[in-house]
């Protein structure tokens, strides 16, 4: 069965070489129980961890079935002892955490059973061994003797070929260490079992062969068939799926240590939940700099609210709006960019408002809001820029008058809010207020076209013919085609092209000029040039002109430059709270490293059970991302119900916190952000957890 062909080990301890073992030569085979005995230091404890693949040896050569094992690399040192050899230690290795009943399902379920299958066997092998009462208890309450039955009774649980014993009742009394002994005895059919004590006389009863370790070397071994070599090879001894364990039983295994150590990870939940509310907001403030960077409207736009969008043919010619009939639409709502002064009754007009924008859209983001919101009639909503502060005073005063637009139309203003998204009051009327105030009379030139033309449109509400104006200098068309200081210019108005064919830069002073085309306002009520639109979805839109064949300007951002203020400002936010985050990062590892190493002993167990260090970095960075999602989801509620908590007090502050979290985009990159920040947590646990070999790991906590 197990072959060792002048086998040595030694230990290098800072520089210092030190012999472990020398030119071992023992053939051990199944049915056999064999005592390991010698002096304390002899290297007893060495020869079993070695035999077990437990520890590694630098010279000769160990068989197992045949099978050399000098090439195996440390994985398959994991996966050999997985599926051959179960152990039984002075110190117990129990899993205090687990209840009897999953310390023996364990190494069930790591070797490919599902949890019905485990659970049936494991108590089975319970009962077997007398613990059939304390299936539920946890570790931390069994007596020594029971621990050891527990242990026991794991080892059955594979029925490994090789149950290897180090001291086994080294903490024991002798009553309960005879009863340990005569089980090991029962249970040894079919089975090498392997057994290093200090007290020889408690195991004489029941070994079939003793083998004497001093200094490192066999001085005895009772086996008189010791010459005899084993060369047929029995099986692979890798299992035929070698080292995989699904994702799943990983998966379970983490569970479990979650559930059965709850004061621990609700410490650990409780810092992460920290961090994770520090880390919502550092994100949530450098996205929502990144929208407000994309933000930097144009001053020709009066009505700059963010879900507003303009479609247009690049060359001015009119197009079917019906295109977009499933959007909130307003054709030719040229009138939005132009501002009138109002007045109250006879009252002088207030001029801090600087004039208002008319609309028939009610934005979407308004704050404060008093009175009514229903406009029909002659009722309308008076809606200032938050940046205006308007004094109750004021509101109350627009609220019980009459207000005139323009001295002309009166209206009613039954309700008033803020926003934050405007520079000029919005005067919110209906599509049928909108036919009887003429809402073109006295309209000036506005920015129509691309943000980055030179072109400027005006249109004018009276009647007259197409002028083009250079320079201030105005020049009726009378004619499709004309020349102009020998520079071809082409126009057609309404259903025609606008095309300046050549610059006039050279006959102006070496500077471009200014092309402004009047159009006669009855030739944009019968035809499509401008289409307003309103949605919080403006990328569709987009696509959906571009589909077109047209363009698209978004008001709000019609003045927004890449290397802009705001831009530098997200810039610094976004880097601050990287270095932040990391610094936060360095921080929780070192409070929460000390609760995993508390957990440690557990972690080297599970190894030395066959899980290798790759499958139990699986099983932490599983736990550690388990509680750090959760405690994200409880971050995100916890601001959901802090926003709608502030809403009676600070609308504008509570709307800010419920948007930002709202965003799909902004909950994508918070949880990617936390996801990476849990697995930088994970990975520094796992380097430290297991830094070193299985051998080392084990030596520290036992």
């Amino acid at each position: 069965m197990i072959e060792l062909k002048n086998v040595s080990k030694y230990y290098n301890n800072n520089g210092v070489i030190t012999l472990g073992l020398r030119n071992i030569n023992l053939t051990f085979e199944k049915n056999e129980i064999v005592a390991i005995v010698g002096e304390s230091g002899s290297g007893k404890s060495t020869l079993l961890n070695v035999i077990c693949g437990v520890d590694s040896y630098e010279e000769g050569e160990i068989l197992f079935n045949g099978y050399e094992t000098s090439y195996f690399n440390q994985e398959d040192m994991d996966t050999f002892r997985r599926k051959n050899v179960s152990f039984i230690y002075q110190n117990y290795n129990i899993i205090e955490s687990y209840t009897v009943l999953e310390n023996v399902m364990f190494p069930l379920l790591i070797n490919g059973s599902t949890i019905k299958e485990a659970k049936e066997k494991a108590i089975e092998l319970i009962e077997k061994v007398g613990l059939k009462n304390r299936i539920n208890h946890r570790g931390t309450k069994l007596s020594g003797g029971e621990k050891q039955r527990c242990i026991i009774a794991r080892a059955l649980a594979t029925n490994s070929p090789i149950l290897a014993c180090d001291e086994p009742t080294g903490n024991l009394d002798s009553k309960t260490g005879e009863e340990i002994i005569n089980l090991i005895k029962e249970v040894a059919k079919d089975k090498l079992v392997l057994i290093v004590s200090h007290n020889y006389e408690q195991v004489e009863g029941i070994v079939t062969r003793t083998i004497r370790i001093s200094d490192g070397e066999v001085v005895a071994d009772s086996n008189v068939n010791h010459n005899q070599t084993l060369d047929a090879k029995d099986g692979d001894i890798l299992g035929e799926e070698g080292n995989k364990i699904n994702l799943k039983t990983l998966g379970c295994i983490a569970l479990n240590n979650l559930r059965r150590t709850p004061k621990k990870n609700i410490f650990i939940f409780s810092v992460l939940f920290v961090l994770s509310l520090i880390g919502l907001y550092l994100i949530g403030g450098s996205y929502s700099m990144s929208i407000e960077s994309q933000y930097n409207p144009y001053a020709g736009y009066s009505n700059t609210v963010r879900e507003k969008v303009i479609v247009y043919d690049i060359e001015h010619r009119c197009f079917d709006s019906s295109i977009f009939d499933k959007y909130e639409n307003y054709v030719n709502a040229f009138y939005e960019e132009n501002k009138y002064s109002i007045s109250l009754g006879g009252m002088k007009y207030i001029d801090s408002f600087g004039g208002v924008s008319l609309t028939c859209h009610m934005p979407y983001n308004i704050y404060n809001k008093f009175g009514d919101d229903n406009v029909g009639e002659d009722r309308a909503f008076l809606v200032f820029p938050q940046a205006h502060n308007v004094e109750k005073e004021i509101i109350d005063l627009v609220i019980s008058n009459d207000i005139y637009l323009s001295d002309d139309y009166k209206v009613d203003v039954v309700g008033c809010a803020e926003c934050s998204e405007i520079s000029y009051p919005l005067l919110v009327v209906s599509k049928e207020q909108l036919e009887q105030i003429n809402p073109y009379a006295g309209m000036n030139s506005f920015v129509y076209v691309n943000k980055n033309s030179t072109n400027r449109v005006q249109f004018s509400d009276t009647i007259s013919k197409p002028v083009l104006i250079v320079d201030n200098k105005d020049i009726v068309i009378n004619d499709l085609f004309y020349i102009l200081y020998n520079d071809t210019y082409r126009f057609k108005v309404d259903d025609y092209d606008l095309v300046v064919k050549d610059d006039v830069s050279r006959w102006y002073g070496g500077h471009y000029s200014d092309y402004q085309l009047i159009i006669p306002m009855n030739h944009i009520l019968d035809n499509c040039y401008e289409l307003t639109i309103y949605t919080n979805d403006i990328s569709s839109v987009e696509a959906l002109a571009s589909a077109n064949g047209l363009k698209t300007i978004v008001p709000a951002k019609s003045g927004s430059q890449v290397l802009s203020l705001s831009f530098f400002i997200f810039a610094f936010t976004v880097i601050c709270s990287s270095f932040i985050l990391l610094f936060l990062t360095l921080i929780s590892y070192v409070v929460l490293h000390k609760v995993y190493q508390s957990r440690k002993k557990d972690y080297a167990i599970m190894r030395s059970l066959g899980l290798m260090k790759t499958q139990m970095a699986r099983i932490l960075r599983f736990e550690v991302l388990s509680l750090g999602i959760v405690a994200s989801l409880c971050s995100l509620l916890a601001f959901f119900i802090l926003g709608k908590t502030m809403y009676s007090y600070d609308p504008i502050g509570a709307e800010s916190i419920l948007v930002t979290i709202t965003n799909p985009i902004f909950i994508i990159v918070y949880f990617v952000v936390m996801f990476l920040f849990d697995l930088l947590l994970a990975h520094r646990f796992n380097k430290r957890l297991f830094k070193f070999s299985v051998t080392k790991t084990i030596k520290e906590v036992f």
